[in-house]
């Protein structure tokens, strides 16, 4: 049986020009002290790419973690969400040792709806 809640490596949003093309043409929705940068691809699925500067989280356990935590919520909902785009997730601020899934899914949350790809 195979899920449709895979990350496989095409769903990887991967190289700098991808990245800086994102940038420079994509909008940017901002809760708290993540920033979502979308823009439409024209591909058939959602890439998915991360920013999280060592010079804002100094530990790099907890640089993973947050890019765990995103990827899962991630995984469990892009089914909720429109397909075609590329998505750039930056984190700017340490959210603490603590944080949660179900904090970062609310977080998810609200900036997909900030870019309107929610498509329930």
């Amino acid at each position: 049986m195979i899920s449709d809640e895979t990350f496989g490596k095409r769903e990887r949003l991967l190289k700098s020009k991808d990245f800086g093309r994102v940038y420079k043409k994509g909008a940017s929705f901002k809760k708290d002290s993540v920033i979502l940068y979308c823009l439409p691809s024209g591909l058939e699925h959602n890439r998915l790419g991360f920013s999280i500067a060592s010079k804002n989280i100094r530990l790099a356990t907890r640089r993973n973690k947050i890019r765990r935590l995103f990827k899962e919520v991630y995984r469990r909902r892009k089914k909720d969400l429109n397909k075609g785009f590329d998505l750039v997730i930056i984190v700017k601020r340490d959210p603490g040792k603590t944080v949660s899934r179900k904090e970062i899914e609310e977080m998810f949350s609200a900036l997909a709806k900030g870019a309107k790809i929610l498509a329930r």
